[in-house]
């Protein structure tokens, strides 16, 4: 029996493997996607059905919290500032908040596209230096950042008159509450 003949690393299989990805295009033929343009659709689609078996249940092991979770100590008030720093505080998690601004000591409020929030009632001004700092501006802000600002980037959130005020005092609220 003869050995099989040696292959050169070129005509061997490829590693990694060649995604191809076929798009139809407006004449109705297949044509190949860019490499760029399969990784990113790659990526895309894995985050999806990954996000897809969370959101259905699956889940390797059943987590279990470990220890038990500490209550966030009470806030104190900033001093003439209507609104509930308390229900700003479930707010401002509850509303997405975090996904778009950091919040230094609050959990989960890491986010890079807005502003650091930490301590922003010091600043002078708000809104990219478009408004100066106040109680009523910054609810205003809150309520409707285009009539404010057009073009910025934050978007009408939908809250309440309520809702703006209690995140308000929330935010007024971190200087008489340092993080430790």
């Amino acid at each position: 029996m003869a050995p099989a003949p040696a292959r050169s690393l070129r005509s061997g299989p490829r590693w990694p493997p060649r995604l191809t990805l076929m798009a139809e295009s407006r004449r109705g033929q297949l044509v190949e996607r860019s490499g760029t343009t399969r990784w990113l659709l790659a990526a895309l689609l894995a985050s999806f059905v990954g996000s897809a078996c969370v959101s259905a249940g699956a889940q390797a092991q059943p987590t279990r919290p470990t220890v038990a979770l500490a209550r966030p100590a009470p806030l104190t008030p900033a001093p003439g500032v209507p609104g509930d720093a308390e229900r700003g505080r479930q707010l401002f998690t509850a509303k997405g908040c975090g996904g778009c601004h950091t919040l230094a000591g609050l959990g989960g409020a890491t986010g890079v596209a807005g502003p650091n929030l930490t301590n922003v009632t010091l600043r002078p001004t708000l809104a990219g230096e478009t408004l100066p700092m106040s109680p009523d501006n910054l609810t205003q802000w809150l309520l409707d950042p285009p009539a404010l600002k057009p073009n910025t980037l934050m978007p009408r959130l939908g809250l309440s008159s309520q809702e703006a005020q209690a995140l308000t005092a929330f935010l007024y609220s971190q200087p008489y509450n340092p993080v430790r």
